[in-house]
């Protein structure tokens, strides 16, 4: 039996477990071409709560009562594919379900010697690209730096990187726990956004990595030095708040002669394997870990994902659904 969690309704503000159905589909089977997958592994982002409403702002509505979509890692159990075979891993759209079959064409093996199922999901997936391709763009040496989230997926791999390039990381987040692990894990600095103001960082800041959004942009913002640089992520800050997104006023973007870029990670996928053979080089130096707290089984999913928007551990978070490790 494939089990499967369903979105049920949208979400009125931050999701719940509620807005979730775990229920029982038939098991696939994998036509000519195709292979029977099972899911090790589904790795969750905020992103998706943009979709799941009825006026969605990113593409299509998330459809109710069927599989919530997202990537994860799963594992070949039958293959009608030439070129892929039982015990074969590899990294696709799982979907948030135990189960699925796909066509084998474009499905590419992972490399478990370089490390485990669920690191391919936090470091060298889609959060661990845009950490690469992000701190790319803002990490200079002796240069201030700032992040937030901090303690986010995308975070903890951009202030590592930053960090081994020679920035000044300082990491913002959503509570002084998170900030004090990343003061006592990843080694930068960090402020708890509630406290927050523009005199914390007297230095002031050349490049702001933001993935919040709202009043924080502001604040951040009014902190810049002249000419610096800011990169937009994303804004976790409005995603569960009924109207549109806000960056605020532009008078200090005007007078600082700021920088403004925004980044979608597709716009890079010609530069996917170079970022993660730098990835992989990192890791391999040791200047980069993987940190992904892992939730146990298919039903822990929903939860996971609510946790997303409140005060979830730092990394990567990721649903352990089949026993692989």
């Amino acid at each position: 039996m494939n089990r499967q969690i369903h979105l049920v309704r949208y979400p009125d503000g931050v999701p719940s477990p509620e807005d979730f159905a775990e229920v029982e589909a038939p098991m696939p089977a994998p036509a000519a071409g195709e292979v029977l997958l099972e899911t090790d592994f589904l790795g969750l982002d905020p992103f998706p709560r943009l979709r799941m409403r009825a006026d969605s702002r990113v593409g299509k509505p998330l459809p109710l009562g069927q599989v919530v979509e997202g990537r994860g890692i799963a594992t070949v159990v039958e293959s009608r594919h030439p070129a892929l075979f039982p015990g074969d891993v590899v990294h696709c759209d799982t979907g948030w379900q135990t189960h699925l079959a796909l066509p084998g064409e474009g499905l590419e093996r992972l490399d478990l010697q370089l490390c485990g199922r669920a690191a391919h999901l936090s470091v060298l997936g889609p959060s661990g690209l845009t950490g690469w391709f992000t701190a790319q763009w803002a990490a200079r040496a002796g240069e201030n730096l700032v992040i937030a989230p901090g303690a986010g997926s995308v975070g903890v791999v951009a202030a590592q990187l930053a960090r081994a390039a020679g920035a000044h990381v300082t990491g913002i987040t959503a509570s002084a726990r998170q900030a004090a692990w990343l003061v006592e894990k990843l080694g930068i600095a960090a402020l708890c956004a509630d406290d927050l103001e523009v005199r914390s960082l007297p230095d002031g800041v050349d490049a702001f990595i933001d993935g919040v959004g709202g009043a924080l942009h502001d604040s951040m913002v009014a902190a810049m030095r002249p000419g610096g640089r800011v990169l937009l992520l994303g804004f976790i800050a409005g995603y569960n708040d009924p109207g549109p997104p806000t960056y605020g006023a532009a008078a200090p973007i005007l007078f600082r002669r700021l920088t403004v870029q925004g980044f979608l990670l597709a716009d890079h996928a010609t530069r996917f394997a170079e970022a993660r053979a730098g990835l992989a080089t990192s890791l391999a130096a040791g200047t980069l870990r993987p940190f992904h707290p892992v939730h146990d089984g298919l039903a822990s999913t929903p939860a996971a994902f609510a946790d997303l928007f409140a005060e979830p551990d730092p990394g990567k978070q990721i649903v352990r659904v089949s026993g692989r490790d």
